[in-house]
C-alpha cells in the first residue's frame, strides 16, 4: 500500500504525524514514565517535539494514535510504527519488521494499546506481506511486556546490557516475535474484530469486579495472628480452613479436642507436632503471608514456613514492619505473579491462603 495511509479500529484512528501535532506530543512526551521506558529521553520543549516529528515520527509506517470522535479524530495520544528490514535496530530480514509503540499515561489500562498493536500487525502481515514482526521491552517495562503477551508475541531471546544511545544507559531487553503463520493461527482460534474485543473486555471487567479476592483463609490456628486471622475471616464472612496437629493441638490447648472445639472447620493431620501441618497449609494455599517484625529467626517455625513456600513453589510475602508497610522480602515464582488469595497461619506470625 502506498504511503501515507490511515488505519482504523473500533475506537482508534492511526494516521501519519503532522508538525501541528507537536503540542499534543509534548504534553505526553514530557512524562518521565513514557520516553525513557521506550528508549528516548523526555522532551523538554515544544521545539524538541517538533524536531522529533520531523526526524523520527513523520516516517512511513509510523502512526499517530488518535481517539475516534463523533466529528473527526482527536489529537495524538501515542505513537506506533514498524521499522522494516534494515531500518530496525535488530538483525532481521528485509521481509520482517520491528514494532515500537507508546501511549500517554492517562490512557493506560483502557485496552487502547493492544487494539492499536493488533491493527498494525494486521496491516504488516496482510498489507505489507511481512513474514515476522519483532518487538522488545526492557526488563522493567511491565506495560510493554503485557501488551506483547496479549497480542501473541513469544519470547525469542534476551539481550544483556543493551546500549540505549538516546538515553545513555544500558538495559537488559527481552526480544519477542510473532510469525505470519502464528498470527494466522491466532485469527482462526480467537476472533479479534473490534466489537468482539470490546464485548470480551466488558465481560472480563464484570467477572473481575464480582469475583471475591479471598475465597478462604487458611491457618493452623496457633496463638496470635494465626487465630486472629480465623476470627477476622469469620467476622468478614469469609470461609476458613486449615490443617492442625492430631487432637487439635495448640500451645494453649494441649488436650483434645483443642482447636477443633472452636474451629471445627480445621482438619487433623497425621503427624504429631507442627511441622507436617505447616507444610500442608503452605502446600494447599495459593500464597503465604509472614508477618515477622524481627525477621525470620533461623531454624524457627516461621523460617520453616518460608522454606516450605519456596519448596512448593508458592508465592511468599514477608512483612517486617506493619507500620511502614515495607515489604521486606518477596518470593514469587515467575508463573504465579498474579496470586491474590492471601491468608494467615501459625505462631502469630505466619499465614497462608487458599481457595
Amino acid at each position: 500500500m502506498a504511503w501515507p495511509i490511515t488505519l482504523q479500529t473500533e475506537r482508534l484512528v492511526l494516521r501519519p504525524w503532522k508538525e501541528s501535532d507537536a503540542e499534543a506530543l509534548f504534553s505526553y512526551a514530557t512524562d518521565p514514565d513514557i520516553g525513557p521506558r521506550a528508549g528516548w529521553p523526555a522532551h523538554k520543549s515544544v521545539e524538541e517535539s517538533v524536531q522529533a516529528i520531523r526526524d523520527v515520527l513523520a516516517m512511513p509506517e509510523t502512526f499517530a494514535i488518535t481517539l475516534r470522535e463523533a466529528h473527526g479524530t482527536s489529537a495524538p495520544v501515542g505513537a506506533i510504527g514498524l521499522k522494516v528490514g534494515e531500518a530496525s535496530d535488530l538483525a532481521i530480514g528485509n521481509n520482517q519488521a520491528e514494532l515500537g509503540f507508546w501511549i500517554g499515561k492517562p490512557l493506560w489500562g483502557k485496552g487502547y494499546m493492544p487494539e492499536a498493536v493488533r491493527e498494525v500487525m494486521r496491516h504488516g502481515f496482510c498489507d505489507l506481506g511481512l513474514e515476522a514482526i519483532w518487538a522488545g521491552h526492557s526488563d522493567d517495562n511491565d506495560q510493554s511486556r503485557r501488551v506483547q503477551e496479549k497480542t501473541g508475541f513469544v519470547r525469542q531471546r534476551t539481550i544483556k546490557d543493551r546500549p540505549r544511545k538516546l538515553v545513555g544507559d544500558y538495559k537488559t531487553e527481552d526480544v519477542n516475535w510473532i510469525t505470519r503463520d502464528e498470527w494466522d493461527i491466532l485469527q482462526n482460534a480467537d476472533p479479534i474484530d473490534g466489537a468482539t474485543l470490546v464485548a470480551q473486555q466488558r465481560e472480563a471487567d464484570a467477572i473481575g469486579s464480582s469475583t471475591p479476592r479471598i475465597a478462604y483463609i487458611r491457618s493452623g490456628g496457633q496463638t496470635g495472628a494465626d487465630r486472629g486471622a480465623l476470627d477476622a475471616a469469620r467476622e468478614a464472612g469469609v470461609a476458613i480452613c486449615g490443617w492442625c496437629p492430631p487432637g487439635g493441638l495448640a500451645e494453649d490447648m494441649p488436650q483434645a479436642p483443642g482447636l477443633l472445639a472452636d474451629y471445627p472447620e480445621l482438619k487433623e493431620g497425621e503427624s504429631q507436632g507442627y511441622v507436617e501441618r505447616t507444610a500442608w497449609n503452605v502446600r494447599d494455599s495459593h500464597a503465604t503471608l509472614i508477618i515477622a517484625p524481627t525477621g525470620l529467626e533461623p531454624k524457627s517455625g516461621t523460617e520453616m514456613t518460608a522454606r516450605f513456600s519456596e519448596d512448593y513453589g508458592r508465592p511468599c510475602l514477608v512483612i517486617r514492619s506493619i507500620e511502614t508497610r515495607h515489604h521486606a522480602q518477596r518470593r514469587r515464582p515467575a508463573r504465579e505473579q498474579d496470586a491474590r488469595h492471601v491468608c494467615p497461619h501459625k505462631e502469630g506470625r505466619r499465614a497462608a491462603a487458599c481457595r
